[in-house]
């Protein structure tokens, strides 16, 4: 779900650049998308949070495309098999976005992808806790302690 939303966000943001270059948008997402555009140019998503949070409540009307685009970034690390900069990304967006359900989900499977299991499950939890309708948190709660199950299972019949 979440990698069907990266082409999708690519999508829009293509277009909000577009946009913020060659027609006037009405205030405040043109300033918003004005003032972000340099820092989103350069993909990189420390540099997008600190222009983001630097607008504080203006910034508003960007939030999805900056948590989106930063998300983004750390999907591309994570198929590389990057996963320190992957986990460092998607910490980023939590940091810039506590309250946002998708960025823990992403954390959440970048810390699993590095095989600390017992981390991602809190990141799922916390997901999870904040949308109760993420079933790929739960899915991925189950799988993970039902693997931690079986390992525990097969070193008590060792």
């Amino acid at each position: 779900m979440t990698r069907l939303r990266l082409g999708f966000t690519l999508t829009i943001l293509a277009g909000y650049a577009g946009i913020v270059q060659s027609a006037p948008l009405d205030a405040p997402l043109a300033d918003v998308m004005g003032h972000l555009a340099p820092a989103l140019a350069t993909h990189d998503p420390a540099r997008l949070s600190v222009a983001y949070q630097s607008m504080g409540d203006y910034g508003l009307p960007a939030a999805d495309i900056v948590e989106s685009s930063v998300n983004a970034s750390g999907y591309r690390h994570l198929e590389n098999n990057e996963f320190d900069s992957a986990i460092a990304v998607f910490e980023l967006n939590t940091q810039t976005f506590p309250d946002s359900a998708n960025a823990w989900d992403s954390l959440g499977e970048a810390i699993m992808a590095s095989g600390d299991h017992a981390a991602a499950i809190r990141y799922y939890r916390k997901s999870l806790e904040l949308n109760p309708e993420n079933s790929n948190a739960a899915l991925m709660i189950e799988r993970l302690q039902g693997g931690a199950q079986l390992s525990q299972a097969s070193n008590t019949e060792s």
